[in-house]
């Protein structure tokens, strides 16, 4: 049995490009390292994380994900025990949320598509409803970001 941890979080640091591949190349090598998986997904200032693995690992990456300080109202939406992962061999795919035409936020920054194929194919699981629909602008789940708030106060 595997671990598997779904949450959302406002953003309270302005990531640039160069802060974000940073960001996915410390996550896959560490999530490598601890046998860790899963996917990053942005909406507008918005992020949606999947994590995957030992219950141990995962649970300990989440703490320290909860308490970053780039984060703003960290929410846990799903933890669940697994036979397998959703994403299998993904020690964290990306993708960026396509809004109304506007351009990405992080142009250069490819999505992962055969991580977000397997989102497309796992029809009947919850987990991968939830990201897909995030990923095409649904409303944030329940509890509500007062993000912006705190950060007009940082800026």
């Amino acid at each position: 049995m595997i671990r598997q941890l779904l949450y959302r979080s406002g953003q309270l640091y302005e990531f640039t490009v160069p802060d974000m591949v940073r960001l996915l190349l410390r996550s896959r090598a560490y999530n490598a390292r601890h046998g860790i998986g899963g996917m990053l997904l942005w909406q507008d200032g918005l992020f949606m994380q999947l994590l995957e693995g030992p219950a141990a690992a995962v649970d300990a990456l989440y703490a320290r994900i909860a308490a970053d300080p780039r984060h703003c109202e960290v929410r846990l939406m799903v933890r669940a025990e697994r036979t397998a992962p959703l994403l299998p061999g993904w020690h964290m795919a990306w993708s960026e949320a396509s809004l109304d035409g506007e351009a990405p936020a992080f142009d250069g920054l490819d999505t992962d598509a055969t991580a977000l194929a397997l989102l497309e194919g796992a029809r009947s699981d919850r987990v991968a409803a939830a990201m897909r629909d995030f990923l095409h602008g649904a409303p944030v789940p329940a509890g509500g970001l007062g993000c912006a708030r705190v950060m007009e106060r940082v800026l």
